[in-house]
């Protein structure tokens, strides 16, 4: 319009001409629209875990499938493959007493590629990956640099070899280490300690527990009988000496006490400690109620006692158990007895 205005007034115009170009027009104004790469795409998306998904078809008809390869490096290991999402793991065989930290898992399950160094990006996919048609036996498998040698698998991966790759994969075990022979264990002496139960503990264990108790015996034998005892010795000091044992019945231990008697020189107090001792005369066993009938003689602690009475529970006590709470007592039965028979 403006072309033939100027042309009807008798002053055409001349050609067009372009305009001048300002490039920080054209920096600033200009939208910048990159070029999507599928392949850097792709590989950002498997380094990150995702990528795309397993078919739902393959978890479906594989889940909670599992094959089984017994493999070995510098130990024997366990290899799974995971048929749901072509994934594998890699765990340790641990065994007792083998002095290793129970550290179950060599490889996380993941992905395994077939090389170790992925390379530039994009040059991973999904198909460089380990499948099950590419294990086999005898052969090694590289596990990010380090090589496992394929010892055998179990009867289901077995059978999944024959039926779909029409392959026979040998059978395999876990190599059971040696047995080792155990030394004999040499108990040190008692050395008056504590508790010998207690000091066994650091023999059979290195780091000990406890000694258990009985609980029921502990609560429906709350009581404890007690004697009268004196030395059997010749020496003059000791002839006159007169102690208390006191058989505590729920924990199987005793206490000796010297009570007071005037102008014999010798103060009253604990004798013994409560604790268990062993009867030297009855093989090193601990003394039990039966070492105490009254008239017996009981070795505690390297001191000979002779028990010569007991209180009136005690006596009780001993006819409900045994029938009598003497040695004569004890010497009649068994002549009885030997009578009847």
């Amino acid at each position: 319009y403006t072309r033939e205005f100027f042309e009807n007034l008798g002053a055409p115009q001349g050609p067009s001409e372009t305009s001048l170009v300002d490039n920080y027009e054209i920096k600033t104004f200009t939208k910048y629209i990159p070029n999507k790469d599928p392949t850097m795409k792709n590989f950002i998306e498997h380094k990150l875990g995702g990528g795309r998904p397993v078919p739902q078809k393959q978890f479906l008809e594989n889940d909670r499938r599992v094959l089984k390869f017994y493999v070995h490096s510098d130990q024997p290991y366990i290899m799974h493959y995971y048929l749901a999402d072509d994934t594998i793991e890699i765990r340790e065989v641990n065994y007792a007493n083998s002095g290793k930290d129970p550290f179950p898992l060599l490889l996380k399950r993941q992905k395994l590629p077939k090389k170790f160094n992925l390379g530039q990006p994009g040059q991973s996919v999904a198909g460089e990956y380990v499948k099950p048609d590419e294990i086999r036996y005898g052969e090694q498998l590289e596990v990010f640099g380090r090589k496992f040698y394929i010892q055998g698998c179990d009867p289901f991966t077995q059978n999944f070899f024959r039926e779909k790759y029409g392959y026979d994969f040998p059978l395999g075990t876990v190599e059971q280490p040696k047995h080792r022979e155990q030394s004999n264990i040499v108990i040190p002496p008692y050395n008056g300690f504590g508790d010998e139960v207690d000091s066994l503990g650091y023999v059979y264990r290195l780091i000990p527990k406890p000694p258990k108790k009985d609980y029921f015996k502990w609560m429906d034998n709350q009581s404890y009988i007690r004697f009268q005892a004196k030395l059997n010795t010749n020496i003059i000091e000791d002839v006159d000496r007169r102690f208390i044992i006191t058989y505590y019945l729920h924990d199987d231990t005793l206490l000796v006490y010297e009570p007071q008697q005037r102008n014999s020189g010798i103060v009253e107090g604990k004798f013994l400690e409560k604790g268990k001792y062993k009867n030297v005369m009855r093989n090193n066993e601990y003394v039990t109620p039966l070492d105490l009938f009254v008239g017996s003689n009981v070795v505690i602690n390297g001191f000979s006692f002779n028990i010569f009475n007991c209180d009136d529970f005690t006596k009780k006590w001993y006819e409900s158990n045994f029938g009598t709470h003497s040695v004569e007592g004890l010497r009649e039965q068994i002549q009885t007895l030997n009578q009847t028979k």
